[in-house]
């Protein structure tokens, strides 16, 4: 069987033609989870190394300068590739990814939120999740505060995650309420990457790349935010870290995103290469590439992969593998 699902994902990889991929992850951890409570479900490291044998099985590893180089040539390539990338900078990456992936030879690329680097401040859905953490272990004294809040009786979880970035000072004015401070969540946990850490890695042989300076849902900001956050973060990195490339990943999605934002920084040269999270799909910007969400729960990564090859096949009559810009 083991064989069988083997020459089934190898065929249904040449078939395609899709011999790059981009797996992406935020983190990876055995121990319980806690700002990211709700929003995802980071791998085990048991889980990651597995994926990472499944990976080297089928496709070859190659850094971020590799990836630009392969992917951007007009030859299609008749090998396979992956490239490793985690959002959100996580200082998990430095602690428990870096060694495993030193240990296999693996390159990988951290999406950093300039904003955040240092612990400077949280991504407003971690400060919703920690949030709903607080409630769930409150008294019903305590929680009659959140219903207050959200003049809600029911319901609390849904109402925190609702909140978007364009109201997130709810978030804020919420912890006020109900006594939580985030500046000593971050103080203690400290659950961003340093620069001192950055450097680290950088030196260790990782690439770096922008996410946007907050991490907003790019489809609820306006056009002349979405290029300052990227161009803000991107110019802060290649500044801070003497950096000789520029490469972005979309906070969440680019779905929605317009033709315009690409043109325009294509014109001013921002990037070399950017990175949504539609999974095996192509773009009508030849600069712009889509990543596998890879944090996949208990599925192994070799159904996993035969899973989305072959959604990728059954999408192509109605021409759905391509993201749309408007």
């Amino acid at each position: 069987m083991k064989q069988i699902s083997s020459f089934f994902l190898k065929k249904l990889i040449s078939t395609s033609n899709q011999r790059i991929i981009i797996p992406f992850y935020h983190k990876v951890c055995d121990e319980r989870n806690t700002f990211s409570d709700h929003l995802y479900t980071p791998r085990k490291i048991l889980d990651f190394n597995n994926d990472l044998a499944v990976l080297c099985e089928f496709y070859t590893p190659i850094s971020m300068t590799e990836f630009i180089d392969v992917s951007l040539t007009e030859i299609k390539s008749k090998q396979n590739y992956f490239h490793l990338t985690f959002d959100d900078g996580l200082s998990n990456f430095h602690k428990v990814v870096a060694p495993i992936l030193l240990k296999n030879k693996i390159p990988a690329t951290v999406f950093i939120n300039s904003d955040f680097v240092d612990n400077k401040a949280l991504f407003y859905r971690y400060k919703a999740s920690l949030l709903f953490q607080v409630y769930e272990k409150s008294s019903q004294k305590e929680k009659s505060k959140f219903h207050d809040f959200f003049n809600q009786k029911k319901e609390i979880k849904e109402k925190l995650f609702k909140i978007n970035y364009n109201n997130k000072g709810d978030l804020d004015s919420l912890a006020n309420l109900v006594n939580y401070n985030f500046e000593e969540y971050l103080e203690i946990e400290k659950p961003y990457l340093t620069t001192t850490q950055i450097q680290g890695l950088i030196d260790m042989g990782f690439t770096v790349g922008a996410h946007s300076k907050s991490h907003p849902l790019y489809a609820d900001i306006s056009f002349q935010e979405q290029i300052d956050q990227t161009k803000e973060c991107a110019d802060w990195l290649e500044k801070r870290f003497n950096l000789d490339y520029s490469v972005f990943s979309f906070p969440f999605t680019d779905l929605n995103v317009s033709k315009e934002f690409f043109l325009k920084l294509a014109r001013e040269n921002v990037l070399d290469v950017s990175f949504g999270t539609a999974g095996i799909k192509n773009d009508a910007f030849n600069t712009n590439f889509h990543r596998l969400f890879f944090e996949i729960g208990n599925q192994n990564a070799k159904s996993y992969l035969i899973k989305e090859y072959i959604k990728y096949f059954l999408k192509a009559p109605f021409n759905k593998n391509m993201m749309p810009r408007n």
